[in-house]
């Protein structure tokens, strides 16, 4: 095995492969490790998907999920809100010391802030956890499944955030410090609260060299040959090397082949060679892997261990043949196309990978079309945004006529530069609050201040998504547009976003009881109106988002076990949310026309079929399931977004079902 670092990191855009590429390394890592060799295989997504990759229930838990000759690989899902939960728990006493010593906060105040939820916290606990196994020294390598590439790439932030929130903390402490040393004279020892910083000092020190130095990590990217796919990894490996993080490989999945001189799969290898081509430009410096795509789906400990076969052995890889072949026409699949009725709310979201964004770009242009009278706009909330590839034309902060309909806007928000100007204004409401109370002239409560405004600059990455939620609740208060369709984050992000109504909700309400304590020392009103404004305008999305006459949820998938069971766990907690659930999409099935003249495509739909099925099983008795075949180019622009929306299919056991549950 080349790879020699300790840690391993693999990374990319959701859905390209990520997880099997690995599961299947940790088993090749396995197979040439030394009696005694240590392995874990740690996921910092929050839509965990070891355990369906390895077929093995994993969990919140360190578990031995394979051994050989002395060696073992141990696998771990880690809850990250139960690991913040318990990392507050162990260390709010001095949290709420460090508060104490350094704000003007009473312990009642100290304690409704930290029990408070913070977006992003995922990020910071895995880190803390992987600084955590680094001193241990428990492990001989470390394999690392990481969240899709918009919110990875927040993860690089969290060692500056870590040493400012330490600076923060440290400033905090200060003023305790000068009291002790100037007023009481005492000598200073090192007390609980020392400790604790110095501890989390070291903490960012492990953190860094785990994520920056090249003798200790190795960033695998993964991808596929397809035009999002290879955009958004080209965007990240830009912003990789700006962060000088050591990549080494890119590992270019599902590669298609000719089988059986098949029309479909010479178009498909057609569509595929212009993206392989720019992947061996753009990513020339670094090492190149293709795996050809399967037959069926790499599940399980042996269909890892032939697929890590394909990564690793080059004697085991495909040569995957480029031949120069003639454009054929598409499938002959026809469906009737899907009129749904629209609502102000459509949610668009799913595993990864799935054609999230081609569905929702998709049906947003035939909302457009099928209602020129009336305003359509799509929003893409993930930080990885895919719009612009999908209409293939650029979109950014805000973009009107898309694809030509005067009706149809789009916007992929840049989050972080809304909520910058949030915190700017209430750093300068802060500045307010302590002039009002000194005059600008007191020691003690400068501490104060440059501890309050420190702590306001410090939100971690990923509370930006109350930005995002914040614009969607300005487009709905307006009534500016008849729907809103939102193109989300994968799974775990968007359940998170979902739940950013009641936090940010609680948060406001923190935030007033304490105004409404101080409100004789705090004679300006502006920062208590905006408050409530934004409290009145989250009531108002949390009544829209869990009405099922404004608001949808639309599922997409594709026909895979793993997505199955994703698509399940998401639909659970969309229900739990109390948001209406009522579609199922699932994408990239093989079509009939194409199994009926080729043998490989013969054995990839057969092996569909039978998700298929269950899918049906699992969702026909509460919504309608449409069947979006694969077509043999990718999905982009216009024309073809329309194409492919027209050519879904509803499965007609799934509508009889809906009919009965309905009467």
């Amino acid at each position: 095995m080349f790879l020699g670092t300790p840690y391993l990191f693999f990374g990319g855009k959701g859905g390209v492969g990520k997880t099997t590429c690995a599961c299947s390394t940790a088993l090749a890592l396995l197979d040439a490790a030394k009696p005694g060799d240590r392995i874990l295989l740690f996921s910092t997504d929050p839509a965990h998907s070891l355990s369906d990759s390895l077929d093995v229930a994993v969990g919140n838990q360190v578990r031995r999920v394979a051994e050989k000759k002395g060696a073992v690989v141990e696998a771990w899902e880690m809850d990250a809100p139960a690991a913040l939960e318990a990392f507050k728990a162990r260390h709010r006493s001095i949290l709420a010391e460090i508060a104490n010593r350094g704000t003007m906060l009473d312990d009642a105040d100290i304690n409704d802030l930290l029990n408070l939820s913070l977006p992003g916290m995922d990020e910071v606990m895995a880190l803390f956890e992987l600084s955590e196994f680094d001193r241990a020294g428990r492990y001989t390598r470390v394999v690392v499944d990481t969240a899709p590439s918009g919110h990875t790439s927040r993860l690089l932030e969290l060692p500056d955030v870590f040493e400012l929130w330490i600076a923060a903390l440290d400033r905090m402490s200060e003023k305790h410090r000068y009291m002790v040393s100037q007023i009481a004279r005492l000598p200073m020892r090192n007390d609980p609260v020392e400790t604790f910083l110095t501890d989390m000092t070291g903490r960012v020190k492990r953190v860094r060299r785990i994520l920056f130095a090249s003798e200790q990590s190795s960033f695998l990217l993964v991808t596929i040959p397809e035009a999002m796919a290879v955009e958004e990894t080209t965007r990240y490996l830009a912003l990789l090397q700006s962060r000088r993080v050591p990549v080494t490989h890119v590992i270019t999945n599902r590669v298609e082949s000719v089988h059986n001189k098949c029309e479909y799969c010479a178009a498909r290898v057609a569509a595929q060679r212009p993206h392989l081509d720019r992947i061996g430009e753009a990513f020339g410096a670094l090492a190149q892997i293709h795996v050809p795509v399967l037959s069926g789906e790499v599940r399980g400990m042996e269909s890892l261990r032939d697929y890590s076969g394909l990564l690793w052995t080059p004697s085991g890889r495909a040569r995957v043949p480029l031949p120069v072949v003639k454009k054929v026409s598409g499938t002959t699949d026809t469906g009737f196309g899907a009129i749904l009725q629209p609502r102000r709310v459509m949610i668009i979201g799913g595993k990864g990978g799935v054609g999230k964004t081609t569905t929702a770009a998709a049906l947003a242009v035939q909302l457009a079309e099928r209602h020129p009278d009336r305003r359509f706009l799509v929003f893409s909330t993930d930080p990885a945004h895919s719009l612009s590839d999908s209409f293939n034309e650029p979109i950014g902060e805000f973009k009107a006529g898309v694809s030509g309909f005067p009706n149809l806007d789009a916007i992929e928000i840049n989050a972080t530069a809304r909520f910058d100007e949030l915190k700017n204004r209430y750093r300068k409401w802060i500045e307010e609050i302590y002039t009002s109370l000194t005059g600008g002239a007191n020691w003690e409560v400068q501490f104060d201040r440059e501890a309050m405004q420190e702590l306001i600059s410090l939100a971690p990455p990923g509370i930006d998504e109350i930005a995002a939620l914040s614009a969607v609740s300005n487009f709905l208060e307006k009534d500016s547009y008849a729907s809103v369709v939102l193109d989300t984050a994968p799974t775990g992000h968007l359940l998170r976003f979902l739940e950013l109504p009641n936090i940010a909700l609680e948060w406001v309400r923190t935030f007033l009881r304490l105004l409404l304590k101080y409100r004789e020392l705090v004679t300006s009103s502006e920062v208590a109106h905006e408050l409530i404004t934004l409290s009145r305008n989250i009531k108002r999305v949390i009544a829209i988002l869990t009405n099922p006459k404004d608001c949808e949820f639309l599922a997409v998938a594709i026909p895979e076990r793993m997505s199955l069971l994703e698509t399940a766990r998401l639909v659970e907690g969309i229900e739990k949310l109390h948001v209406d659930f009522g579609q199922v999409i699932i994408n990239n099935a093989i079509p009939e026309s194409a199994a009926n003249n080729c043998a490989f495509c013969a054995s990839r739909r057969a092996s569909q079929q039978k998700h298929v099925e269950a899918f049906r099983k699992k969702f026909a008795a509460s919504a309608r399931l449409w069947i979006a075949p694969q077509r043999p180019a990718e999905v982009r622009g216009h024309a073809m977004l329309k194409h492919y929306f027209m050519s879904w299919n509803e499965l007609a056991a799934a509508r009889r079902k809906a009919v009965r549950s309905e009467g």
